[in-house]
């Protein structure tokens, strides 16, 4: 309503609030959507747009790397049912599939960072180098798949 849309549903939802019917707010959405037409992206594309934000944001924001690619784990790679969206035929794990093996090679690296778990790269660094080091890849990695600019399926 704030971006001056106008339907019948939308107005019917406004009125609404999560004591109403949980079958009657969804029918009046999607009547909503309809009657609007809007469609709502799928599974893969809605990661894809997230994926897109917090990459962008990790490269603005480099010191803010770890925290961003712990909310891509949390909202995109755990939020989504990936058995349910993938067709059966890929052969692609879910990192593979979204173009994020990369990525998770230096964030694991900075887990175990964080916990003290034994480190496998620059182990001739003393740790506040090494960390230094992961988080930069991380944000490389962000910007390689920015700019490889796919939309993964």
């Amino acid at each position: 309503m704030n971006e001056q849309l106008e339907s019948e549903s939308l107005s019917i939802l406004a009125g609404m609030n999560e004591r109403d019917n949980s079958f009657e707010l969804e029918q009046y959405f999607r009547q909503m959507l309809s009657e609007l037409q809007i469609e709502l992206p799928t599974k893969m594309e809605a990661a894809n747009i997230l994926l897109n934000h917090f990459m962008t944001r990790m490269i603005a924001e480099p010191t803010c790397a770890f925290e961003l690619m712990t909310k891509i784990q949390n909202h995109v790679y755990y939020a989504i049912k990936w058995p349910e969206t993938r067709s059966e035929n890929t052969k692609k794990y879910v990192g593979q599939e979204l173009g994020l093996e990369h990525l998770y090679t230096w964030y694991r690296e900075l887990q175990d960072f964080k916990d003290g778990s034994r480190l496998f790269y620059y182990n001739e660094l003393p740790r506040d180098e090494q960390k230094m080091k992961f988080e930069e890849h991380l944000v490389e990695e962000a910007q390689n798949w920015l700019n490889a600019g796919k939309t993964y399926t």
